[in-house]
């Protein structure tokens, strides 16, 4: 069975006997488990699972879709004797074999894993097995044959990165730390491939060796110097020639998790939600300061709209971890996007206050405020992020764009268009930019052949944004160029067919043209796509009247009429 199909092929299977849980009376625990595991409600899956199981001992596909939700849920006790008793059934499930490998590495049982793996009850891909096996044996003491195995894997393509990365993390976690370098060197030669997760532990190999010299230039070779909380503790540490109070790798359990934080890392690539969160999920276990797997694991809950999980998860990193910031950042979002908004904007309050020179906090706090329509209070966090940036930072352009915003809908103009193009003289090619400022000039009638050209620009940049398309057809029908304007707004809808704006920019360019039962029709589409209460009323006098005389009625421009047979 196929990564892809495994959370679908258990979900759906737990439904096979459908009539024999009728007949004892498990219809019940049965749909509502269905519907809680498509749902992605782990909670509530898990419970259901649990009512069926307490029935129906046998049924292996409600045990392993049971062991997949309370791995979702960080829940590892409850399952270990479940998995084992999947694994004795004879079943070869792989999400049993992954309860089990935590389990002995949890208990650093591994001769154990060492067995389990030699009776082919791993993952089921040769080299993360083979991997699992050598950490395995390194944990039960022989590690020249953990080294040995790490050299029969070292030939395989395209493993060979990370099969060497963990051949260094062996190294550091023994002690070898001249020969983790000499590894760590060499990958970085070959191809730059280090992992942000993989310069630290290198960084740290070398502190642990003395070379503190050498730390320093590999840190300003890799980050320079702007540097975030972590990397500038890390900079502190080395100046101040000392070893951090924690190695980020330190033993053979932390080895293993950094095996499942790599599976899921590259399954989230991949859109693998069940699969990713299940590996995260266990790394986290695995190693507890394991942070990258905190944030990734919670992450991945945001994605499935799993938002009360996912801000336990963020909450599990402390205030004096050197990473807080992104768990507070990654927490407010998952607050605003679960309804809880003024929660957010307090977290991001608060991180102002604690992390007072992090503009990124305060671009998170501003569009926040911004999105809510509290224009004014989002200047003045825009005003403060802009103050600490330097006049020729170019990534500053993200403030001025979103201050620029906030003075459009403020409708202070004049304001609004310095920072757009302040935006813009710092980054002249933003498509973003040139789109917003130029549907604004626009939509007031000002400057149009420049808008146009910025429009156009931004087109091109972006050929394949709905939006910008969009406004690209708006302006010209703007300009009375009607017929011009037809493909473009038809590429909008195109692009993105349920939007009610670009539906109704498309009814009206037709009316224009004179294709008036098409016209009636995209507005009938704009209406049932939820637009605006305003927007909705001008669209229902349109399909009353149309947009003649909804523009005579607003004091606007006609339109310049063309011929049609409709």
């Amino acid at each position: 069975m196929t990564k892809k199909s495994l959370f679908i092929a258990l979900t759906l299977g737990l439904f096979e006997p459908a009539t024999v849980a009728a007949e004892e009376g498990l219809a019940g625990p049965y749909l509502a488990a269905r519907h809680a595991s498509f749902a992605r409600d782990f909670q509530t899956a898990s419970t259901y699972l649990q009512q069926v199981i307490d029935q129906d001992l046998g049924n292996i596909n409600a045990l392993e879709t049971l062991i997949l939700s309370n791995i979702a849920l960080g829940v590892f006790d409850e399952i270990f004797p479940i998995s084992a008793q999947v694994v004795e059934s004879g079943v070869d499930s792989q999400v049993a074999h992954v309860a089990l490998i935590a389990r002995s590495v949890q208990s650093q049982d591994f001769k154990a894993l060492i067995a389990q793996l030699n009776a082919q009850k791993g993952i089921g891909h040769q080299v993360v097995d083979g991997l699992l096996l050598a950490w395995a044996l390194a944990g039960a003491g022989d590690v020249q044959a953990a080294f040995s195995k790490m050299d029969a894997l070292s030939d395989q393509e395209p493993s060979r990165g990370l099969v060497a990365y963990h051949r260094a993390l062996m190294h550091h976690v023994v002690g070898d730390f001249s020969a983790a370098e000499a590894i760590f060197n060499d990958i970085g030669q070959e191809s730059g491939a280090l992992t942000r997760r993989a310069i630290i532990v290198r960084l740290q190999s070398l502190m642990a060796q003395g070379e503190f010299d050498q730390a320093e230039a590999v840190l300003e070779e890799y980050f320079g110097q702007n540097l975030d909380p972590e990397l500038f503790q890390l900079r502190a540490d080395i100046k101040a020639n000392r070893m951090p109070a924690e190695r980020i790798i330190g033993s053979v359990s932390d080895g293993i998790a950094e095996v499942f934080f790599a599976i899921a890392k590259a399954l989230s690539s991949e859109a693998q939600d069940e699969y990713t969160l299940m590996h995260a999920r266990v790394a986290e276990l695995l190693s507890t300061e394991h942070v990258e797997s905190i944030l990734l694991t919670a992450q991945v809950l945001e994605n499935m709209g799993q938002y009360e999980l996912a801000t336990k998860v963020y909450q599990k990193i402390s205030p004096d971890n050197p990473i807080f910031h992104l768990a507070e950042l990654g927490r407010a979002e998952a607050l605003q996007d679960s309804g809880n908004v003024e929660a957010a904007i307090e977290a991001l309050e608060n991180l102002t206050r604690s992390h007072p020179t992090m503009v990124r906090a305060y671009r998170a706090l501003g569009n926040i405020l911004r999105y809510e329509e509290r224009y004014q209070d989002a200047v003045n966090v825009f005003n403060d992020a802009i103050d600490l940036t330097g006049a020729e930072d170019q990534s500053a352009w993200r403030l001025f764009y979103a201050r620029g915003i906030a003075y459009e809908r403020m409708d202070v103009w004049p304001k609004a268009d310095r920072d757009f193009r302040e935006a813009l003289r710092l980054n002249p090619d933003q498509p973003l930019v040139l789109n917003y400022l130029g549907y604004s000039l626009v939509e007031k009638k000002i400057q149009l052949d420049e808008a146009l050209a910025m429009i156009e620009k931004a087109v091109e940049l972006r050929p394949d944004s709905g939006f910008i398309v969009d406004s690209l057809g708006w302006v010209l029908f703007r300009m009375q160029q009607y017929q011009e304007a037809v493909p473009h707004l038809e590429r909008a809808a195109e692009l993105e067919p349920v939007d009610p704006i670009v539906n109704d920019h498309l009814g009206d360019v037709y009316w224009a043209v004179g294709r008036k039962r098409e016209a009636y029709f995209q507005w009938q589409r704009a209406l049932s796509f939820d637009p605006e209460e305003a927007e909705a009323d001008r669209i229902r006098r349109k399909l009353d009247v149309g947009l003649d005389v909804v523009l005579q009625e607003e004091g606007a421009d006609p339109l310049t009429f063309a011929q049609s047979n409709d």
